[in-house]
């Protein structure tokens, strides 16, 4: 089985999928992502658990983030939690069979059989013009199905249908009045959690209220994801809204959803309408799943052109032979099809190990709780003139006076220092504050922690704007590969040297496939923009490494980020052939922006498949530059609490490879201040070798954005993190070498020696920085 490796833009999934792996990353907050996005979105995903209860709802934010995404996503989701008010304390978070399932919580009273007999018996006898009695056929046959079902403990009463042995049954075969009549009362015995919703009103607006609060008019949109009884919740509430609301709901998503279900559809608002503020409903049910039975939405909400047609997924805890449940919510997340359906709605660009924020990520986490008050401090934007920093505090502290129920003023701790407010504040605080930011002037929220006795430019940085200017370092005549998610060919970056030469998909099967592959990741073409290409951008010309290089690009890497093993081999083996027929390298080197773990019980370190075949194309007079990881920093649990720590050995494959220039990344302005960047993979590697190489930019820096607007010259460009980022700018810097030193086609070795041997030392650790920055002014000049 091909293993599966990803742009470091994008999801990085776990070697090994499963619920351990899950709680490990939500745990400690590992960002399993190496994936890049420019400034904040206007966009922010809302989480909503299902039946049962959960863990904290800190840990199961981050339980989702990472199933969905693989990492932690910090402010840009939110999760609706509601378990509190059914339970008083959460599941322990190492409590693996009881994790966020969301099955039905069949009780097991007394006398079963005998209390589902005397339920069916008392609507038998009853009367009324529009409450017919049932036939006594019909009354024995719901008495003996609904037992069954009890005693089998697969079924669902309020879906009218029993699976015993994989067998559909109809369960109870009674009028609309009788039927719900029934549900009610077997609903209040055995599925406690959903007659709370639908039969106690307090209960109800209390879970309603989760939501509610997270919902909020103005600029931004949601992306809403219920699971089970969730998406009961989450339907009521935006159904609710009025169509003025000033709420927007770019996607609505349902995972194992019961609200297909008659029994439901009699407790929740009507007609059935799509929410007026939801622009599309995607449903999703696995097969098996016994709480979306009925799995067909599409044809029952209206109107249909906002529904789309339902999915049947395979969720990913179906197939465990141990924790087997068609139900997980963490099982459905991993799915492809929920992934792909997400990231289409939300943008290549929302993933990030640097985003630009306000709320920071460790407050986002610990916002999960809107019981708790957390700990902040408010950093006020001394880039705002008008007023004194100290008056913009106190203009601060009044407004969270005002908010903060007075009850509550000397719990919330508001203290105004000189660039900052401290304060204890809840969730919709926090959010009402982050909404104001501007008016009040408010720049970040961090978390207020305890203390125990992270193009324009960069071009300068490693002297490639002075070498072009100085010795035409172009990238003339210098042809570059780059296996990515592909290219945006019609990009104006890459109009005035057409530095587009071939492109080739290596995603379908069979020999790559000639012709335009588009990109709607956006990874491979901000990728592109920084090894070649020049443009305008809204304040200055943005111009590539090598503005003038030739650039063949492969498609490796699907649209979600990932791909398989066999495709980049594919792309290799088509490159090794050009140059063979050639005689002569018509590819002077390769940029591979991506990676993913190896198993080092099945081959040694460096030594993968896509490793042997890099060395062989080096062999073949081919430079090879690797992306070092983002896997350089992790949270680890102690008696203290959380506590984020750098880890070395974090270089993944195929940067591990000894031959490949393995690029790691620093800041795009100020490399000696700030040093490596945090996220960047560190050394050595597992088997005891140096690496990084070398580092280059990596943070924020601007480059194509795939989805630009052609008339909008500001969309043109946009910054992403990452080694994703450092990575072609070393491919960049080669290409601009070569096209004055041609004498070293052919020769990577040579080309590595030099470039090493010319670093400016940032006097870093060596397994941080490699041999340093590199320079191509002192390489041309020394040869």
């Amino acid at each position: 089985m091909a293993k599966r490796v990803q742009a470091r833009a994008a999801r990085k999934r776990p070697a090994k999928a499963g619920r351990t792996r899950r709680m490990a990353a939500a745990a400690s907050g590992e960002d399993l992502v190496d994936s890049e996005s420019p400034v904040e979105s206007q966009l922010q995903i809302i989480y909503i658990h299902g039946i049962g209860n959960q863990p904290a709802p800190s840990f199961l934010k981050r339980l989702w983030d990472h199933s969905l995404f693989g990492a932690d996503m910090g402010s840009r989701t939110q999760i609706a939690y509601w378990a509190d008010i059914r339970y008083p304390q959460p599941l322990p978070s190492g409590d693996v069979e009881g994790l966020s399932t969301g099955m039905p919580d069949l009780y097991d009273p007394p006398e079963d059989e005998k209390l589902i007999s005397s339920i069916v018996d008392e609507v038998a006898r009853k009367k009324g013009a529009r409450e017919p009695a049932l036939e006594p056929g019909a009354a024995a046959y719901a008495r003996k199905t609904a037992a069954k079902m009890l005693a089998a403990g697969s079924g669902d009463l309020s879906s009218g249908t029993v699976s015993i042995r994989g067998m559909r049954r109809k369960v109870l075969p009674l009028p609309g009045w009788a039927r719900r009549w029934i549900t009610e009362r077997i609903t209040k015995w055995f599925i406690r959690d959903t007659a709370a919703y639908f039969y106690d009103d307090d209960q109800k607006a209390r879970m309603r209220a989760r939501l509610e609060l997270l919902l909020r008019p103005g600029t931004t949109r949601y992306v809403v994801i219920a699971h089970s009884q969730g998406s009961i919740i989450a339907y009521d509430v935006l159904r609710r809204l009025a169509e003025g609301s000033g709420v927007k709901v770019e996607l609505f998503l349902t995972i194992g959803s019961p609200l297909g279900v008659d029994e439901v559809q009699d407790n929740i608002e009507k007609p059935l309408e799509v929410p007026a503020a939801v622009k599309s409903w995607a449903n999703f049910a696995d097969p098996l799943d016994p709480v979306a039975l009925d799995k067909g939405l599409a044809d029952e909400f209206e109107p249909a052109s906002r529904m789309e047609p339902d999915t049947i997924v395979i969720n990913r805890d179906t197939l465990h032979p141990r924790g087997f449940n068609p139900h997980s919510s963490t099982g459905y997340l991993e799915t492809e099809e929920v992934r792909q359906r997400v990231r289409l709605a939300v943008g290549s660009r929302f993933v990030a190990p640097l985003p630009s924020f306000v709320i920071a990520k460790d407050v986002a986490t610990a916002m999960a709780d809107p019981r708790e008050r957390h700990p902040v401090l408010i950093e006020l934007d001394e880039s705002v003139g008008n007023g004194k920093l100290e008056e913009r505090g106190r203009k601060v502290a009044s407004w969270l006076s005002e908010v903060v129920a007075k009850a509550e003023l000397e719990e919330a701790r508001i203290d105004v220092l000189r660039r900052y407010v401290a304060a204890r504040l809840r969730t919709d605080e926090i959010h009402r504050l982050a909404d104001l930011r501007e008016q009040l002037r408010v720049s970040r929220i961090w978390k207020n922690s305890s203390k125990r006795a992270l193009v324009s430019v960069s071009s300068h940085v490693i002297q490639v704007y002075t070498a072009r200017l100085g010795y035409r370092a172009t990238g003339k005549d210098i042809a570059w590969a780059i296996l990515d998610t592909g290219v945006k060919a019609d990009h104006p970056h890459f109009q005035l040297h057409k530095n587009i030469e071939k492109q080739w998909d290596c995603t379908q099967k069979g020999d790559p496939k000639p012709g335009p592959v588009g990109d709607e990741d956006g990874h491979g073409t901000h990728v592109a923009g920084i090894i070649a290409g020049q443009g305008q951008g809204e304040h200055m010309e943005m111009a590539g490494m090598a503005p003038m290089t030739k650039l063949h690009v492969y498609k490796v890497l699907g649209d979600d980020g990932s791909g398989d093993d066999s495709w980049i081999i594919k792309a290799l083996d088509h490159i090794g052939g050009l140059n063979d027929d050639a005689g002569s390298p018509v590819i002077h080197g390769v940029n591979l922006s991506l990676g993913g773990s190896f198993d080092a019980e099945v081959f040694g370190c460096g030594h993968s498949p896509i490793c042997r075949e890099l060395r062989r194309l080096w062999a073949q007079g081919v430079v090879v530059c690797v992306a070092a990881g983002n896997e350089g920093r992790t949270v680890i649990e102690t008696a203290d609490g959380e506590q984020e720590i750098n880890l070395d050995l974090s270089i993944g494959d195929p940067a591990n490879l000894d031959e490949a220039i393995a690029v790691g990344s620093v800041h795009r302005e100020y490399p000696h201040l700030y040093g490596i960047s945090y996220f960047s993979s560190r050394g050595p590697t597992a088997d005891g070798r140096a690496k990084p190489d070398l580092v280059a930019p990596g943070e924020k820096i601007y480059s194509c954005n795939a989805r630009y607007l052609k008339n909008s010259v500001k969309t043109h460009y946009v910054p992403m993190s990452g080694t994703s980022m450092a990575c072609p700018h070393v491919s960049g810097l080669i290409a601009a070498f070569l096209s004055v030193r041609r004498e070293f086609i052919g020769r990577p070795d040579k080309v590595k020696e030099i470039l090493l041997g010319h670093c400016t030392d940032l006097r870093r650790d060596r397994y941080h920085q490699g041999n340093g920055m590199p320079n191509l002014v002192k390489m041309l000049t020394d040869t």
